[in-house]
Formats: C-alpha cells, structure tokens, sequence
C-alpha cells in the first residue's frame, strides 16, 4: 500500500507541475489574469485590481491574482510561477476528493480510486493548466463539503468543523464570489432531505461562522464598495443578476445553452465516463425504482454525492451564464461515485484474479502517458492565443520612446507579461462586452493620443476590423502605416507629430 501512495503521489506531482513553464500566457482568460497580477505588483496594491495603468478590473475577485503574485515572488518571472499555485490546487482537491471517498464510505480503495480518477479526468486536467478562477474555486468548494460532512458525523467536533466550513466558503468567495454557493447548496438539500435543516443552524456556533465567512469573503468586497465608486452595483449585476438573470453577458443563455453542459459532463470526465455509459442499463433502471428513493435518506453518503451533483446541475442549466468550466466544482462528485462503481465492478465476481487488474493498469498507464504529452504538445502548438509569440513578432517593432498599445475589440492583455508596460482595450462597437468602467472608444482615444503628443499604437486581428479601422483612421486624416503580423494580425502606427490638436474626429465610428 505505501508503494501506491508513493506512485499516486508522483503521479499526481507530474499531473500537476511537469511543461507547466513551458508554453507562453494564452488569452484570454490567462491575458486578464496575469496582465492583472502583473500590474498589481507594479503599482504596489494586492486590494485593486488594474489591468493596464488605470482600468480597474473587478470582474473577478482577488484570490487568482495574489496566487499568480505569490507564485511569481517565489520563483521569479517565468510562466511557470504564475501557474504553480494552480497546479497546488489541482493536486490538494485530488487529495480532497479521495479522503471524501473514503470518509463517505470507509473504504481505502474508493478513495484512492477517487484521487486517480479526478487528477485523470479530461476537463479537471486542463482546468489545471490554464489560469482561471474555477481551479481555486473548486479546491474551495470540494473542501467545503468535506467539512460538512465532518459537520453531521454523530461523534465528531461538529462546531468546529462548522467553523472550517464558514472559512471554506468566504475562501471560494474570494475565489470567485457568489458561484461558490452554486454547489454548497447541495448540502441545504441534503439537510431537507433528511429533516435536519432547522436543526442544522439552531446551534451557538451560527454567529461565529457568519462572522468568519463575512470577514473572510466578503471584506475585499466590502472595502472595494467603499473604496471605488459604484463597485456594489456592479458586482451585483455582474457576479449575480448578470450570472443568473441578464443574457447581456452572452454566455449561452436560454435553456438552449445548457446544452454545453452534455459534452462537458460526458468528453470531460473520459475515460471514466465509458464507465457510466457501460452501466448506463443498470442505472437507469435503479433511478426509477421507487425504493430506490424511498431509502435515499437512510443512505446520506450517496445522498450527499447525488445532491453535490444534481442540485448545482440544476441551477447552472437555469442560470443565464453558461460556460462549460462552471461544472468544475461537480466533478469531485463524479470521481467519487465514479470510483465506487468502478471498485464495485473490479470485485464483482466471487473470486478475484490477477488477470482482472492487468488490462485496467495498463489502460491507466497508457491514458497518463497521453495526458502528460499532451500537455508537451501544447507548449509547442501554434496559436494566435500565445501572447509569448505574439511579442517575438512585436517587440522588434516597437518605439524606443514612451508608447501606448491600444487593442480593438480582441485583447491582448497577456503581452503585460513580456515587456509591454501599458495597453489599454479599445472598442470600435456600439455594444461592447460589459466591464466596470466600460471601454474607450477609439477614436476618443486618438483624440487623447493627439492632445498628448503620445506615439499611436494600434494592435489589431482579423482582416474584416483591420480594414474597418484603417477606414475611421482614414476619415481623420491621419497618416499611419501597417505593420502586419502572423495570424491576420496589423500594427497600426499613427503619425501623430505632425497632427493639429483641431484634426476633425469622425462623430460615428462604429462599424
């Protein structure tokens, strides 16, 4: 058994670290994050987040940076630092789902299964790789249900456990605010479930752990309202209503749009979802027994798996926001009930052979190989996202005096991490993607870049907006030239020296 522990340990330590410096930062979602985090430590604050010189950046809350920044003092300026926390992430929630395992049925085997099965999975895998909240909230997450469960044992601290709780949940709150309840309400669930709901929050320590979740998640969030104007109503519309109401956010709204969630839940957890779709019969047939409900209550470690899953499941395909790495948190869940069944069908028969192990392990050995590789080929794939080779094209082409990027409707905020020291996101639409403090125009920018006497940059992708912004450029008059770049890329260079303040700027400009 200690040889398992160390091979799951390596396992687990190459899943989570090996080519993790290796590939360049990726817009976007890499872009915002880094960029941020970079700036942040620039302008000496771990409370705002700016993303470029003055925009502030509320549309996550800090965690993700102070993680990026913590990683970057550790082991300096390289790729990877900014991802290292990540991968401690990934690694503690395995750990985590496989002790819920094995808290939630007593059984080593399930619970060592559980730690392979989620490190292995496809989507848990890639979440890890790239910088997003959802990592962070997962560990969060998946530790807040190990405390609750710890909370309901008969003979345990319960108050104390409740207290770890409170603090597991004001952490995913600072990971990505209100989402952190998405799947906690699992557990309201299953508490009504068993009738325990009331009784549950009729105890001394409801006071205490309300105090330590508001100081812990909701202090960044109370000091940022007081701090800057009109914060409070934009985390409103943007972390709640925006998430669960509004489609002006445009992440697959409508009932249509869950449908993102099937080939999240069926291609994201292979190979372990061939084994759901083996016993696809069986299961099938044990939901719609009647008994089989009927005795749920009397099962809580089932009931919980089921709950975790099924209740967030529920909420996500109602919200307005859709994205598929909003699952994330509902894998754990998966692993474990995963594991179960897959212990359940290795020890079926009555007599267990060698020969039934052999061609699981070599199976295992084989899919670890592939994701670890794949992992090396992404570090060499090339794509228009990696803001690493966008700057070995750009930078040669860059003024030696004080500059400005602006990027038109496609960010570039990554490029913050190789050398750029100020880029602003600019917008030639009449509705742009929402953010906090909106975004500039272009031409109001050019208007600044004149009155400035700045050198005028424009980073620019697509064939179609280069020429629509080479046209409003044309309308001011204002002579530039056209660096082209790889991946239907164009530098814009503004010839401003020779420009009167008074130059006519179009009134309409958008395309």
């Amino acid at each position: 058994m200690k040889k398992l522990y160390v091979i799951i340990t390596v396992l687990l330590v190459g899943l989570a670290f090996l080519f993790q410096g290796s590939r360049g930062i990726w817009q976007p979602d890499e872009g915002y994050y880094v960029g941020t985090a970079v700036t942040m430590m620039e302008k000496q604050t771990l409370l705002i987040p700016y993303l470029g010189e003055d925009d502030v950046f509320l549309d996550k809350p800090p965690l993700v940076y102070w993680c990026i920044i913590a990683g970057l003092k550790l082991f300096g300026h390289s790729e990877f630092a900014v991802r290292f926390f990540h991968g401690v992430s990934f690694l503690l929630t395995a750990l985590l789902t496989g002790f819920i395992g094995w808290e939630l049925f007593k059984d080593k085997t399930v619970g060592m299964l559980a730690i392979f099965i989620y490190s292995t999975m496809v989507v848990p895998f890639i979440a890890a790789n790239f910088i997003t909240p959802d990592t962070l909230l997962t560990l969060w997450t998946t530790l807040a249900m190990l405390c609750f469960w710890k909370s309901i044992e008969p003979h345990g601290r319960k108050a104390l456990w409740q207290m770890f709780l409170c603090m597991a949940i004001g952490m995913g709150f600072l990971a990505k605010g209100p989402a952190v309840l998405i799947p906690c309400l699992g557990a309201f669930v299953f508490l009504a479930v068993r009738g325990q709901l009331v009784r549950y929050f009729q105890i001394s320590w409801l006071i205490a752990g309300l105090g330590l979740f508001i100081i812990i998640g909701l202090g960044w969030y109370i000091w940022i309202g007081i701090k800057i104007p009109a914060s409070f109503s934009y985390f409103f519309d943007s972390q709640i209503w925006g998430r669960l109401v509004s489609e002006r956010y445009r992440r697959n709204p409508g009932l249509s749009g869950a449908l993102i969630y099937l080939p999240v839940l069926i291609f994201g957890s292979l190979p372990w979802s061939v084994i759901w779709i083996e016993k696809r019969a069986l299961i099938g047939k044990t939901l719609l027994l009647k008994n089989f409900w009927k005795t749920l209550a009397d099962r809580p470690a089932v009931l919980l798996l089921l709950c975790w899953f099924f209740v967030p499941l529920l909420i996500l395909c109602l919200a307005s926001s859709k994205l598929g790495l909003y699952l994330l948190p509902l894998f754990p869940a998966v692993a474990i009930l995963t594991a179960k069944l897959w212990k359940e069908k290795l020890f079926s028969a009555d007599v267990v052979h060698i020969k039934t192990f052999v061609r699981p392990a070599i199976f295992c050995c084989i899919w670890v190989v592939l994701l670890i590789l794949s992992k090396l080929a992404l570090a060499y794939y090339p794509t228009a996202n990696d803001m690493k080779a966008l700057w070995t094209h750009l930078h040669n082409q860059l003024p030696n005096t004080n500059y400005e990027i602006g990027t038109i409707d496609k960010r570039a905020d990554g490029l913050l991490f190789y050398g750029i020291k100020e880029i602003e996101h600019l917008t030639i639409e009449s509705d742009p993607y929402p953010t906090f403090l909106g975004t500039e125009n272009m031409s109001d920018e050019i208007r600044e870049m004149i009155n400035e006497k700045e050198v005028g940059l424009f980073l620019v992708q697509g064939d179609e907006r280069i020429q629509n912004v080479c046209n409003i450029i044309k309308n001011t008059s204002i002579d530039f030239r056209i660096i082209k770049l790889p991946y239907q890329r164009a530098l814009l260079v503004l010839k401003l020296d020779t420009v009167d303040n008074d130059t006519r700027m179009p009134e309409k400009t958008v395309q």
